[in-house]
């Protein structure tokens, strides 16, 4: 820390003082976890000869994380073992630190593009809502005005809870592999956040409909997503029979392609109400969804700024009709799937359609219990990583799956 030896700085600023003042440091983004050596912080704390002995001071700690104030009186100097306390909590501080760096980095993740997030403390809940309404009618003077039927709708939501353990052993620190301890941190929140991003993309493909396992569960039934018949009104292919003018394949090629499923879903997604004839919904298309193997032409059909027409009179060059109207998204978690996935894309509002309920965001705890680990592998920490949320579709009418074989 500026060239001071940390030892000095413990006895300058005390065990609580030294503490507050790192987190304090790395809150303004002054230091990293990278600045700190675990080794030299485990000589300082006088516990580097002793670290398979911690876990005799974990039971006082273990109340101690529970809260601030008791942080502080565990740290004060007056307190025994002071100094494995001190080292036990500011290791777990930085490690903590560079695994949700590891689960910040969003490189090439898609996942937030098609969801929106929605805080909540129940788990399986109910997400209510309400049919269409009729629209106004012409009122005759003198003459009441018709009164709105509501009628409520509701799908339920379905969460999980997803986490890893990273173990810390004595060799780790006591050969200053500090930058081993702090690579296997960041992976332990990379592949955290991989999965949630996994979990995203298939729910939105809905990928595992046909083991049971539904994103879309309306009234708290689960069932298809994407109907094969068309009967969602979301799915343009070969098997729609609801739609008799969009059932054959569409495979992704180039702009009317994109144009044939903005006219489907101009003429054939319609509200639901009841209480008069059904019309059309106005829900632009924002994002276009393809794997891997269709991003490059996803790419050049949305980014192209002229296309070829041929007629009768030859060929003509114009401005492309979808230039920029549409983000592009793709994921190797659509390719995964295999099969006919390789070639299907997806069109529309994403955000309205799926929701991320998310009852815990990422954390990290410092495993403060006596384990055996610490006995059979020498270990002298371990940190667990966790999230608690899940996906949910709450309609069907704002994405539409297209059947793209050829």
């Amino acid at each position: 820390m500026y060239g001071t030896p940390v030892k000095t700085l413990i006895e300058s600023h005390g065990a609580a003082g030294f503490y507050h003042k790192v987190v304090e440091l790395l809150n303004e983004k002054k230091l990293t976890p990278d600045d700190f050596s675990y080794r030299e912080l485990a000589d300082a704390c006088g516990v580097l000869s002793q670290l398979r002995s911690l876990q005799e001071s974990s039971r006082s700690l273990d109340l101690a994380l529970e809260s601030p104030g008791a942080l502080t009186h565990l740290l004060q100097e007056s307190n025994p073992g002071v100094s494995s306390h001190l080292f036990q909590v500011v290791t777990g501080e930085l490690i903590g630190r560079k695994v949700i760096e590891g689960y910040a980095d969003d490189s090439g993740f898609i996942g937030d593009h098609l969801v929106t997030v929605i805080p909540s403390n129940l788990r399986n809940t109910r997400i209510a809502g309400f049919r269409a309404l009729a629209g106004p009618t012409e009122v005759a003077e003198g003459h009441n005005y018709e009164e709105s039927t509501f009628e409520e709708k509701f799908v339920t939501s379905q969460e999980s809870k997803q986490g890893r353990i990273l173990s810390i052993n004595e060799e780790l620190i006591a050969f200053d592999q500090t930058g081993e301890i702090n690579r296997r941190a960041m992976a332990l929140g990379y592949y955290l956040r991989q999965e949630r991003e996994r979990t995203i993309v298939r729910a939105v493909t809905d990928a595992d409909a046909a083991v049971g396992k539904f994103v879309y569960r309306p009234s708290g039934t689960g069932q298809a997503l994407y109907a094969g018949d068309g009967s969602n009104r979301n799915f343009v292919g070969a098997t729609n029979t609801t739609s008799s003018g969009f059932s054959d394949a569409v495979p992704l090629v180039d702009w009317t392609d994109v144009e044939e499923i903005l006219s489907y879903r101009a003429t054939e997604v319609k509200d639901d109400r009841i209480d008069g004839d059904q019309r059309p919904i106005i829900v632009p298309a924002k994002q276009l969804l393809v794997p891997e193997a269709l991003r490059g032409t996803a790419r050049s059909i949305v980014n192209s700024t002229e296309v070829n027409v041929t007629t009768v009179d030859g060929e003509t060059r114009h401005a492309n009709p979808v230039h920029n109207m549409l983000e592009v998204l793709s994921s190797p978690f659509i390719d995964e799937q295999g099969g006919s996935a390789k070639q299907d894309w997806y069109l529309g509002d994403f955000k309205r359609q799926f929701i991320w309920t998310e009852i815990w965001p990422v954390q990290t705890f410092l495993q403060r219990s006596e384990s055996s680990s610490a006995f059979e592998r020498d270990v002298v920490l371990r940190i667990k990583a966790r999230y608690y949320g899940g996906m949910s579709a709450v309609d069907t009418a704002f994405v539409t799956k297209v059947d793209g074989a050829n």
